[in-house]
Parts: structure tokens; sequence; C-alpha cells
């Protein structure tokens, strides 16, 4: 196992000659960012520092050559003025702490530094005093006083992705800095003191990028804002060409985000890529996002085609990894936090796209010859429909301001497997993300038990692939409730504390399995759980419960599940009178049933995110409605 991780790689070695027999390579980070594919040569991709070739016949790749070791979180080729190929690369993600670095690509596998744009900074303060950039004038790859120009201030060229052109262009902190010329040895020079000054964007932006033939500049909006909007404006005049939506900005903004729907663009991480394409499309911007879908705006403003699949219920992914495989129904990794992302046009007008989560995926994207211009129309907007889309504003709006609440009779239902008959009498209540994926419940109660059920609408039902009942809420299909049993505690807690409770029912093995999470215990089962993001995150007690009844009806288009919960295992006594907080929910797997690809909560709608096993098994309590105990 290597220590160097420019790759990650495991040899193997003949101890006797010397000889390398054999060699693994792992994964790339976390979310695959830095990779980059060659305009020239679509074959070719960079990513963890590396060159790599791959055989278009099997899929496999090689590693050709390492091109630097410090880290590769953002890159980008291009092609210069001379007709050389370089790869610019900013070894930390938004590079304010390290260099931007220019390569020329000069051989297979084989880079060497041209340019490099960084910043000084005060000792004492730590803040950047300059932005300095190197040209090398001789080829030595050495600095020298006469390669070296500074401007004061800091010119910042990359936010989630590095504002590049595929001519070299700079974008960003308000300038455009074109190409200014090339050393004797190729390296591409940039005139830090006479900037092309770009219009201000209207705020807080998560990203900027011109169009490829340098007309045009798109921001996106503020990061993990739920209604932002894309503004593109002509560079010359500052005139403000066109908005766009760009909605639940960002990872964060995700989390809010409603199901997805034709043209809506939910969670961007702003414009990674800009290309030209025939006519009539013209120039366009590629938009990955945090949802499992990327899109593709126009330079006119409109809204060309979603790429990847944003429905995680209709995911499904080839039989095979291997050319050729249609990526349509995927998302572009898995589907969140897919974090990298780059664009490249190759030189006879093919649009390839790097994608990926812990692999760098070379996708082709195909049909972008089929586009047809619409021509033009009238819309017309009458008063009446004014009127109307003003009182759904309004009825939206008053659901929104209503907290949520619902009513446990005294009862004690039989379990048939139908809600409407065993909970006849009681609210069921009704909620969706999807309607695919719809799901009832109600809830009941008498002097020793709670009862809940759920009735789930699921095309690939009761399916969870946990290797452990700790983990179902994780792994596929399960049910939930959440009760705060202290109706003194502070509604707006943002994590469990004492008398909070999770109560997760999945499929384990075959058998109904229910587990209890409590963040907060006075009888201590602690567990630790962990993510990509989190390090550890401990519930104080978590149970598998013996002492509930579960009965489970699987029907081809979802399933029903009723439960008896004892009062003493839930820590509180029920009573006419008694209100307290809570939710109902439920997870639906993958096709696969081995992944939690959907979160529906009847009060709580912040669960978009499913790729952090931390952030799903959390309880919000400030979110929770309320369950009123009636006779």
């Amino acid at each position: 196992m290597e220590a160097d991780s420019h790759p990650k790689r495991v040899s193997v070695w003949d101890a006797r000659t010397g000889e390398l027999r054999a060699e693994f390579f792992g994964p790339t980070g976390y979310g695959a960012l830095g990779g980059a594919i060659d305009p020239l040569d679509p074959d070719i991709v960079a990513g963890m520092g590396c060159e790599w070739r791959i055989d278009p016949a099997t899929g496999r790749a090689r590693c050709t050559g390492t091109i630097l070791r410090d880290g590769m979180e953002v890159s980008r080729f291009g092609i210069g003025a001379n007709g050389r190929l370089y790869l610019a690369v900013a070894s930390t993600w938004a590079f304010d702490a390290g260099p931007l670095r220019i390569f020329e690509r000069i051989g297979e596998g084989e880079y060497k530094l041209r340019t490099a744009i960084d910043v000084e900074k005060d000792p004492k303060t730590n803040q950047v005093k300059a932005t300095v950039c190197w040209a090398d004038a001789n080829g030595d790859g050495e600095r020298q006083d006469g390669e070296i120009a500074r401007v004061a201030g800091h010119l910042r060229f990359s936010g989630w992705y590095m504002g590049m052109t595929a001519d070299l262009t700079l974008w960003g902190s308000g300038v455009k800095l074109p190409v200014a010329g090339f050393t004797a040895c190729d390296a591409p020079k940039y005139d830090l003191d006479h900037p092309v000054k770009l219009p201000p964007p209207p705020g807080d932006t998560t990203g900027v990028l011109g169009s490829p033939d340098g007309r045009l500049v798109l921001y996106g909006g503020p990061y993990g804002i739920d209604a932002g909007w894309f503004t593109c404006y002509e560079v010359a005049t500052g005139k403000l060409r066109w908005t766009y939506p760009d909605s639940f900005n960002g990872v964060h903004g995700s989390h809010r985000a409603p199901p997805p729907a034709p043209g809506f663009i939910r969670g961007s991480y702003g414009p990674c890529g800009s290309a030209k394409l025939p006519a009539p499309i013209g120039c366009v911007w590629v938009i990955p996002t945090n949802v499992g879908e990327w899109h593709i705006l126009t330079e006119d403003g409109y809204y060309l085609t979603p790429l990847f699949q944003a429905d995680p219920l209709a995911v499904r992914w080839p039989e095979r990894a291997l050319p050729g495989a249609v990526l349509d129904d995927v998302p572009p990794g898995s589907g969140g936090e897919d974090f990298g992302g780059s664009i490249a046009l190759s030189s006879d007008g093919e649009l390839f796209l790097q994608a990926g989560k812990t692999a760098f995926w070379n996708v082709e994207v195909t049909g972008l010859d089929t586009v047809k211009a619409l021509g033009e129309g009238r819309i017309e907007i009458t008063e009446g429909d004014a009127r109307r889309a003003r009182e759904v504003r309004e009825r939206i709006l008053q659901q929104a301001a209503g907290a949520r609440r619902i009513i446990a009779k005294r009862m004690t239902p039989a379990f048939s497997g139908s809600l409407d008959n065993d909970f006849r009498g009681a609210e069921i209540i009704r909620y969706a993300k999807n309607e695919r994926a719809a799901i009832r419940s109600a809830v009941a109660w008498d002097d020793r038990m709670l009862y809940a059920g759920w009735d789930v609408r699921d095309e690939t039902p009761w399916k969870n692939g946990a290797d452990a009942p700790e983990f179902l809420y994780a792994r596929g299909d399960t049910v939930d409730l959440q009760l705060g049993s202290d109706p003194r505690a502070d509604p707006n807690r943002d994590d469990g504390g004492l008398g909070d409770l999770r109560l997760s029912i999945g499929n384990f093995r075959r058998k109904p399995a229910a587990v209890i999470y409590r963040k907060a215990a006075s009888e201590k089962r602690p567990m630790t759980f962990r993510s990509g993001v989190v390090r550890e995150y401990v519930m104080e007690s978590v149970r598998v419960l013996d002492d509930v009844r579960i009965e489970v009806k699987v029907r081809s288009d979802g399933y029903t599940i009723e439960v008896a919960i004892p009062l003493a295992a839930l820590g509180f006594a029920a009573r006419a009178g008694l209100v307290i907080r809570g939710d109902f929910g439920a997870t639906h797997g993958d096709a696969a049933g081995g992944d939690t690809a959907l979160r529906t909560f009847w009060s709580n709608q912040h669960t978009g995110i499913v790729d952090d096993e931390v952030f799903e098994l959390r309880m919000e309590p400030r979110y929770w409605g309320e369950i009123a105990f009636e006779e």
C-alpha cells in the first residue's frame, strides 16, 4: 500500500528482480473533485494529480503519468491561441489558500508547469495583500523577477468550480482576464493591471463563468437560498440579458427542495462549464446540482435539457459499467454530494461531461443535433389567470404558516392490514414528495399501548439491505415515528434531547425489526455513527425493541405496517389532554433495495439529504408537528 495518494495505488512487486507485477488504483477523493477531459482526445482524463487513458473498447484506464502531488481539487483543460493544450489546476477547492497553476501538455502523461497565479499575505494578519502571476519566460521552471507581475488585492477565479473558459480566459472577482500573450516557452501571460471589468453580480453568488465567446457572463444564485436567480449580463454594456430561477441553492438549500419538475433547477452548485454548440442552440452553460441532476441553459436564457435522472425512485443502473452504457436513468454519481464536475467540447463538436462520486466518469452527451428552434408566438396572461395565481399563492402561504397537528384517539385498533378499517374514526394524514411514494399514517392509544399505522406506496416494496438493524433507516424501506415525550421541552431545539426518541421499523433479513434511538438517555446504550462529513455522532441509547407488535402486509404497489408499542418502552403515559410534539415518515430504498433514496415526513420538510447517514439519523424537533391525545 503506497503512502502517496497521487494516485492512490496498491502495487505488487517481484522482490527478487524489482519488477512491477501489478497495480491496483483506489477511488477518487470524495465527490470526484478535480477531473477534466481532454478536448483533443476525450479518452484522456486528468484527475487525482495524474493523467489517465481510457481504453475505448474495455473502459479500463491506465495511469500514464503523474502531473502533481499536492492536490487537484479543480481542473480544466484549455487550448491557447497558439494551438497548444493546457491544464489549469487549483489544489484547493476555492484556491484561496493555494495557487492556480497552468501546465502545458507536452506528451503522453507529460506536463510542464508554465504559469501560476497565487496570493501574497500579510504574515501578521494573514490577510491577502496582492495577487501574483508568474509566467515562465525561459522554460527553466524557476521564478525570476522579470517573470512576475503583481496587483494589489485578491483576484479569485474559482468558487465551487474554476471560472475558466476553454480559451484559458479567467472569470471572477468582478473581472475577466483573457490571455494577454505567450512567453518564448509558451507560458500563458495575464495582464493583472488591465483586467476587463465585469458587470457586478446582484448579490452573493455561487459561481461566475463567461460564455465561450466572451460576450456574456453568468452568475449563480446565493448559496443556500430557497429562491435565488441565475443572472446573465452582457460584458461590454453591463446590460442584464435574462434571469432564471436558481432554487434551493447548493448542498444545504437542496435539503429543503421539493421533488423534481421539468425545467426546475434545485440545489445547483453554479455553472461548471460553458461551450458553443451548433445552431440553433448557440452558447450554453452546464449546471450540476446536489440532487442527482444536471441542467443546460442557453445564451438566450432558455432551459434546454436536464441531464441524468432526478427522480430517485426512477433510477435504473446499467447491468455493466462498459463503454456505451446509457446513463439517462442514473444520477451523476450517487445522487447527492457529487461535488465534482466539468465539461469538454471535442474538436468535432461532441459534448463530454466529467461526473461521478468516487470515480471520474467520462460521459458523452448525445441527441443535441436533434434540437430545433420553436419559432415565435405569444402567450396571453389574463387578469383571471393572475387572480387565480394570487389565490393559490395565498393558500400555500397560509398552509406553510400553520403548525401541523394530528389527533390521537383513544382506541384499540384491530390489525387487519387496512388503515381505513383498523383506525376507523381516527384521523388519517397523507403526505408525499412523490405521488408514486405517497404515505398515509394514523395514531391511537389506550392505557398500555401506542398504536401507529402507515400505508406506503412503493414500486419495490419492503426491501432493505442493512447488515444490522441499527442501519435500517439508511439502507432502504422503513417507516418512522418520532416523539418528544416532554411537553415542556423547548420546541425550537435542533437536536434530540432527554425524552425525545425515534422509532424506525424496517425489514431486517425478512423479518420486521424496530429500533429506538435516543440522543439523550438516562439509561445508556450508546452507539457512534459516522459519515463523510461528521466523524462522530453519538446516540446515547440505541436499542432493538423486542416487546413491540409489528404486522406487515405487502402488496405489489406498496405495503401497510401497523404497530403496537408499550408506552413503558416509550417512557411516557398517555392521557386525554396531553399534547406532545412528533412526526411520522417513511424512507424509500433504491431499486436494488440497498440504499435509502427518498425520505418523506409529515411535518419535517428538511429531509432532502440521503447521502449522509448522520444527518439522515438526526432528529430535528423544531420541525415536528403536534400530537394531541383525546378520548
